[in-house]
């Protein structure tokens, strides 16, 4: 039976979605896992998961290491490459972030949406000797970062549903729907999103959304800073330079900055970032990890 075969129907679906969870578990474990590791991190029967490696063994999507542990393999990179090299979003937004990163001297990211996690798809390093740690390819959760909560408040409101439901399971901890929708409104009335050492003590953000020829939101860009050159007023400076730069990349990928003066406000509705808003600013819940 051949793969697109095997593959359909229900039973097919959870097969499909098991290989992205021993894919995804593998992530987590860049030295390797062992079997007994991957069945209690996915929840896989031991049996049907060797079964699943040999078939991505035989793919080269994971490989079994010297002392006989389960890694990610060479395809794994390749699929990672065309993927990103695809992404033209990359290309037009270093036009705007390397010199955004040299006027504000802090380190700019750009990042996109991956469920409860924001993916970083590009950065441009701070000048400064004493910057904040990242790379490519690392993810955080969506709710903490500046980048998420970006993305998240000109997203559908299903989609806020799910990440709300997925942090919770990702932290063992609920958050109140209602806290997240004051955050969001707050982040969509300034035009930027704040994170205040939330993400990861030490490590303070700004960051607006990007949007495509659609005008939906398909990406964030931010910058971070040492929380000890991040003082009271540094949201407000950066912010709208974050948000112009955002706008500048968002242009050229065809978004009309028209269409903010036409929608209306509210989670779901996009793009949704009234332009000039003089509201007050609603409160900003902490939300929880």
């Amino acid at each position: 039976m051949t793969m697109a075969n095997s593959e359909r129907g229900p039973d097919g679906l959870r097969s499909v979605e098991r290989t992205a969870a021993v894919l995804q578990a593998l992530t987590q474990t860049p030295s390797g896992a062992s079997l007994t590791e991957l069945s209690r991190a996915t929840g896989i029967p031991t049996s049907t998961l060797h079964r699943m490696l040999g078939v991505l063994r035989g793919v080269a999507l994971v490989r079994e290491t010297a002392d006989g542990r389960y890694a990610l393999a060479a395809g794994t990179v390749t699929l990672a490459r065309s993927y990103l090299d695809g992404l033209d979003l990359r290309q037009e937004a270093l036009k705007v972030m390397r010199p955004l990163a040299e006027l504000t001297g802090e380190t700019c990211h750009l990042g996109v949406l991956a469920l409860v996690h924001v993916v970083y798809i590009e950065k441009v390093d701070s000048p400064s000797p004493v910057r904040m740690y990242s790379r490519v390819g690392q993810t955080n959760p969506a709710l903490t970062t500046a980048i998420g909560r970006a993305i998240l408040a000109h997203s559908p409101g299903h989609l806020v549903d799910e990440v709300v439901e997925a942090n919770a399971r990702l932290v063992g901890e609920p958050v109140a729907r209602a806290d997240v929708e004051a955050l969001l409104a707050a982040v969509r009335a300034d035009g930027f999103a704040r994170d205040l050492q939330e993400n990861e003590v030490g490590i303070s953000c700004v960051a607006a959304p990007v949007f495509d020829h659609t005008g939906h939101v398909v990406a964030g860009v931010s910058i971070s800073a040492p929380a000890t050159r991040f003082d009271a007023t540094a949201a407000g400076r950066l912010g709208p330079q974050v948000r112009a730069a955002a706008d500048e990349i968002s242009q050229q990928l065809g978004w009309d900055p028209a269409d903010l003066d036409r929608a209306p406000a509210g989670t779901g509705d996009f793009p949704v970032r009234p332009r000039g808003a003089t509201d007050p600013t609603p409160a900003r819940p902490p939300v929880p990890r």
